[in-house]
Order: C-alpha cells, then sequence, then structure tokens
C-alpha cells in the first residue's frame, strides 16, 4: 500500500525522472536505422580524390574534365618549383553493387609531346557516356553532411552525431560512398564530383 501511496504522490518527479531515458533510448534506436529507406541509385557515378606522394616530382599536372560525354585529362608541364608530387585517384561508385572502386589512371605515356599542353582521353573510361549534371536522373546527388541533426531529440538534448563521411542522398535515402572492404575513406572536402554515368 505504501508503494502504491509512493508511486501515486510522486508521480510527476518520476515522470519527470523517466522521460529523458525514455527519449535517449528512441534516439539509440532512430541511430541504429539503417539509411537505406527507398531506392538505391540506379546510376554509377566517377568522382576523384587527391593522391598526395611526397618527395617525388610530378613529370605533369593534370586537369581532368569531362567533354562531349568523355572524360578528358589536359596535360601541362609542370611548374619548375614543384616538389611535391599531386594526382588525381579515380574512382567509379558501381550501383550494381553500391560500392566504390578504384580505376586505373596513371601517368601519360610520351611525355616529351606534351608542349605545352596535350588532351587524352582516360582510357579506363573510354566507354562512358557522362552526364555533369549535379543529380542523377533517378534523383541522387553527392552530399557533404558534417552532422545529421534528430529533431526533438537533438533539440532536448542538443545532441547530434558526426558524420564526415560523403553520400549520395535522394531524400531521406541515402548511401555512404564505401570500398569493398566497408570502410569509408572518402570524407568531406576530398572527394571531387565528376559526373553521371549515362545507361545504355
Amino acid at each position: 500500500m505504501a508503494e502504491k501511496n509512493f508511486f501515486k504522490d510522486n508521480f510527476a518527479l518520476i515522470l519527470g525522472l523517466a522521460l529523458p531515458v525514455v527519449l535517449m533510448v528512441g534516439f539509440m534506436i532512430v541511430a541504429s536505422l539503417p539509411q537505406k529507406i527507398g531506392d538505391p541509385p540506379k546510376y554509377d557515378m566517377l568522382f576523384w580524390t587527391q593522391d598526395y606522394r611526397y618527395n617525388q616530382a610530378v613529370p605533369v599536372n593534370v586537369n581532368l574534365v569531362v567533354k562531349d560525354g568523355l572524360l578528358r585529362a589536359q596535360y601541362t608541364k609542370p611548374n619548375e618549383n614543384q616538389t611535391s608530387g599531386m594526382w588525381p585517384k579515380l574512382y567509379l561508385f558501381d550501383a550494381k553493387t553500391q560500392k566504390v572502386r578504384e580505376l586505373s589512371f596513371g601517368y601519360p605515356d610520351n611525355l616529351e609531346t606534351i608542349a605545352p599542353m596535350r588532351e587524352d582521353i582516360v582510357d579506363a573510361t573510354k566507354n562512358m557516356q557522362l552526364d555533369t549534371s549535379q543529380k542523377s536522373p533517378d534523383g541522387f546527388e553527392l552530399t557533404n553532411e558534417n552532422y545529421r541533426h534528430y529533431g526533438l531529440v537533438n533539440e532536448l538534448f542538443g545532441s547530434w552525431r558526426n558524420d564526415y563521411t560523403m553520400k549520395l542522398r535522394n531524400g531521406m535515402t541515402s548511401v555512404r560512398l564505401t570500398t569493398g572492404d566497408g570502410t569509408y575513406p572518402f570524407y568531406s572536402g576530398s572527394v571531387n564530383f565528376i559526373a553521371w554515368v549515362k545507361q545504355p
């Protein structure tokens, strides 16, 4: 009887203590929900990151551009004062596997013919027709999200989850750029969008 009176007399206090716990449990459940709640991306995407090779002189500078639906590399001779190497690493997000894989992109042949500039079609992508629109035909775009808010929970507790990985997002559906081994090496500020690959 005393226990019943205790709960009855202290209902507001018990509720006040229990509510934050319930909200925190709800926050943990929401945070653990899968991000893929809709149809995944259907289009491949090309992007590049910078590959720093310190203590190596880069034989040529390169600029990646899309012309007439093809990826081209514009090569120019480096400046005399260049002492460290910076070279783009080329990647493809494969819509079939929902994973990222690196494409071959090395130094060009016949460097002596670069005077002052030479433009070549990138061999690894020569069979791809590219679309440089920011959004894919199915509505996805590359997003740069530093954190993700969780509505009421965030307002009550000032809570958020840091998330520096790059994603493809369409509304509430998002897919991290991840390699086949499940790691997330593609972070905010390191990924440079090139184009979507048109379907045949």
